[in-house]
Formats: structure tokens, sequence, C-alpha cells
């Protein structure tokens, strides 16, 4: 699997909207899915998983949080 990120800007934040900026376009997404810390004018990543692929990610990351918080590493 091979995880081809597609950078993009916050441009504005209008409560349940926000826009962003990818290669000069405008396109409006729902603020939900943006990282709470992300501030305008920052740079974000969009990343797009099928749904398999998609699914190992988070069961990896749900081992490697159930590690650190059973081994504190």
């Amino acid at each position: 699997m091979t995880i081809q990120n597609i950078p993009c800007k916050l441009i504005e934040k209008r409560g349940k909207e926000s826009e962003i900026e990818i290669e000069g376009q405008k396109l409006v997404v729902p603020s939900e899915y943006l990282p709470t810390s992300v501030l305008v004018g920052e740079e974000v990543y969009f990343c797009f998983l099928n749904a398999k692929d998609a699914k190992v990610k988070e069961e990896d990351l749900a081992k490697l949080i159930l590690n650190e918080i059973l081994n504190g590493k």
C-alpha cells in the first residue's frame, strides 16, 4: 500500500464548513474532517484509501495506541 498525500491549504473555517485550496482550486468540506488543531493558512493533506486499506490502517493505529497504554512505549 503506497499512500499518496495531496497537499492543500486551509483558507477559511465557517462553522460546520471549511474552505480549502488544492492546486489553485477551492473546495468546501465539512469541518469535522479536518484536524481541530489546523489553523487558517496552514497546510494539511488529503489521503485516499480503499475500504480494505483504511480498515487495516485503523487496526494498526489501534494496536499502537493500545501498546502505548499497556507498555508506556
